[in-house]
């Protein structure tokens, strides 16, 4: 998993370095709210479509909440099971869900469509997100979920509610496919959550399962071919790397660049000598000063954090403090 730290990516820049931001693949929507709060320009696309629309409910929105007429008529008691034959995700069954469980993915993947107005629907689908990701996590985990599905939901629409940031500064929720946006953007920083390829099973994997459920679609295997498509070689692949150059195209007029990513069972100098490398090699053409700074999350399992930052000329780059691990390079 790839843990995006904003605070940490301000602070290995020059202060007040930073108005506006520039991210051709979104990290989780929620790790944005950060740079939002500090009234921040973010231009954020996700060309997932299942991510983009979270993207819009929980970054875009500054004040829409779920209205009460749709709470009511929506979030409701299933007191006698659905029949199973119906349901599109019935073969989720114990794999990952319950029968309960896969009752209320139906009705409430349903119900929504009844929703007449787009912005409520997408509301309401996020807070799904919201439940299915507990779900996940604790039969991880081995516990039983302490809530019924009904109050999960309501909780989860009330967690979106007091996480709303009212915007200093436009920020612009996008989807679209990373080849057709603009090479001009004008953002101050170009920042890139890279993703490794996954090596979890799909069933635990809470982005796949929520594009295959909002897609209506359980095939989790069609799922991540969806997703692999729209990221294209945006994603590190351990055999192919990814594709630093194409990422450089979408740089625009940034004065800045910076690489984040978490990995776990290699090595930091592992992730030096080829991921690093690979970028700075690419990048320093136009940003030709760089810093790698390394975090430990897990020494015992060799998991760790690293920010690579990218300076274009006549623009410094925070020295750091050299207990992160910061490698620099002039």
């Amino acid at each position: 998993m790839m843990r995006f730290q904003p605070s940490w990516i301000l602070e290995s820049l020059p202060p007040e370095a930073v108005a506006s931001i520039f991210l051709p693949l979104s990290p989780r929507p929620h790790s944005l709210l950060w740079f939002k709060r500090l009234g921040i320009r973010i231009f954020a696309n996700d060309p997932v479509e299942s991510r983009a629309m979270l993207l819009r409910v929980l970054l875009g929105s500054d004040s829409e909440t779920l209205s009460d007429q749709n709470r009511r008529k929506f979030n409701r008691i299933i007191k006698k099971p659905l029949e199973m034959q119906m349901n599109p995700f019935r073969t989720w069954e114990n794999r990952p869900f319950s029968t309960s469980q896969l009752d209320y993915l139906f009705y409430w993947r349903e119900a929504a469509f009844e929703i007449s107005e787009t912005s409520q629907r997408e509301i309401f689908w996020s807070a799904v997100y919201g439940v299915m990701a507990y779900w996940l996590t604790m039969l991880a985990t081995g516990m039983a979920p302490a809530f019924p599905p009904d109050e999960l939901l309501g909780f989860m629409l009330r967690r979106r509610e007091e996480r709303l940031v009212p915007g200093q500064e436009k920020v612009y929720p996008l989807h679209m496919p990373i080849d057709e946006l603009g090479e001009e953007v004008e953002a101050e920083l170009f920042a890139v959550p890279l993703l490794f390829q996954g090596r979890k099973p799909l069933e635990t994997d809470h982005d796949v399962m929520f594009h295959a459920w909002f897609r209506g679609n359980p095939d989790l295997h069609a799922a991540v071919g969806e997703i692999d498509n729209a990221r294209k070689g945006w994603v590190y692949r351990w055999r192919e790397g990814c594709d630093a150059r194409a990422m450089l195209t979408k740089a625009g007029k940034a004065s800045y660049a910076a690489f984040t990513w978490s990995g776990a069972d290699l090595s930091p100098l592992w992730h030096e000598e080829h991921v690093a490398r690979c970028l700075r090699e690419t990048f320093a053409s136009r940003f030709p000063k760089s810093v790698l700074r390394i975090k430990a999350s897990d020494a015992a399992r060799d998991d760790f954090d690293f920010l690579l930052t990218m300076a274009a000329p006549g623009h410094e780059l925070s020295p750091g403090d050299a207990s992160t691990g910061v490698r620099n390079q002039p």
